[in-house]
């Protein structure tokens, strides 16, 4: 278990580094003259992907229902996140909670990976 809880940790460290690395790759598209290709695949495997195993290094590491039930609201948070930014939601102004919910996606993942981390440093394994 105690791997699961650190492994956990790990990976919702490297999902708010992924989530700044989101934010770049946006600003490159948007604002950088390239191409917002590079913003959509990073954001459909590597931010749908480690929510995924969050859940799974969780559940394993019995981190509590507190931690299990926000790690499934990230994935939910992510998994609605590329329907925000679709050509075709009417009324368009919607489009806008794109930009509205990846903050909330960062930071809920931040608040995930503080959370683990002051619980596997104080050794109790169980985040309350």
């Amino acid at each position: 278990m105690d791997v699961a809880r650190k492994l956990f940790v790990g990976l919702a460290w490297l999902f708010v580094l992924a989530v700044a690395i989101q934010f770049l790759l946006a600003g490159l598209g948007v604002l950088g003259g390239e191409s917002i290709e590079p913003h959509r695949q990073w954001g459909f495997i590597v931010l749908h992907l480690i929510p995924i195993l969050m859940l799974i290094a969780a559940i394993v590491g019995r981190t509590g229902r507190t931690v299990i039930a926000l790690t499934v609201l990230l994935f939910l948070l992510v998994f609605v996140q590329p329907l925000f930014a679709d050509a075709q939601l009417d009324p368009r102004w919607l489009r806008s909670l794109h930009v509205l919910n990846a903050l909330f996606i960062f930071a809920l993942g931040h608040h995930l990976a503080r959370r683990g981390t002051r619980t596997t440093v104080r050794g109790t394994g169980v985040a309350a």
